[in-house]
């Protein structure tokens, strides 16, 4: 009966201890990181499309890498490195191929580039479509922080499948700081000023 009860006790005071060792160990560890996540936010258009298209324009979703089509913001250590890498707890609302895609339907709306402007979800016959793919969309670190967005934009007409656009659009913004934040204000001029471009090639013809 001695040794069942000094047992027990032992087991009791081992279990105590594992309890004490978990508690301190999550005082140490602090709290769970938390999932930060943004927008794309390319504004309105700084004037209506110089020439409005007839029809509809139908704006398909973007393409993208394996890795740029996924909602981790991603970010390189330099410009010049060809290491790519993910912010574990920064991540877009969507994948950026969503993003963009229902913003430049937006933005050519509120252009009026066309006589409407839909997603391909919706179920209209297109005379125009335009098409891309994702080629940067990244933060780089140093030496200054700054952010790259690479788009390449093509616009055929549905009829005659005449190529009306085919460009690849580039713009580098610098960040206000260092925070993602910062890069994500800088993620939005830039794909502001693509937009526009965009815009002039396609009702500027």
């Amino acid at each position: 009966m001695m040794t069942n009860r000094i047992s027990t006790n032992r087991i009791g005071l081992l279990l105590i201890g594992a309890g004490c060792w978990l508690m301190l160990w999550g005082c140490a560890s602090g709290p769970a990181p938390i999932d930060h996540y943004y927008r794309i936010d390319a504004g309105v258009p700084d004037a209506p499309a110089a020439k409005k298209l007839e029809g509809n324009l139908q704006i398909d979703r973007l393409r993208a890498d394996a890795l740029t089509g996924k909602r981790q913001i991603l970010y390189k250590e330099t410009g010049n490195s060809s290491k790519i890498h993910q912010h574990p707890y920064q991540r877009w609302s969507d994948p950026p191929t969503i993003l963009l895609q229902t913003e430049l339907v937006s933005f050519l709306s509120v252009a009026a580039a066309a006589d409407s402007v839909i997603s391909a979800t919706a179920r209209v016959k297109a005379n125009y479509a335009v098409s891309g793919r994702i080629r940067e969309f990244e933060r780089v670190l140093g030496p200054k922080v700054h952010v790259i967005v690479e788009i390449q934009l093509a616009a055929t007409s549905a009829e005659s499948g005449e190529i009306l656009v085919n460009r690849i659009y580039r713009e580098e913004r610098d960040a206000a700081s260092d925070s993602v934040e910062a890069s994500v204000v800088a993620f939005n001029e830039a794909v502001h000023i693509i937009f526009e471009q965009f815009l002039a090639d396609l009702t500027g013809l």
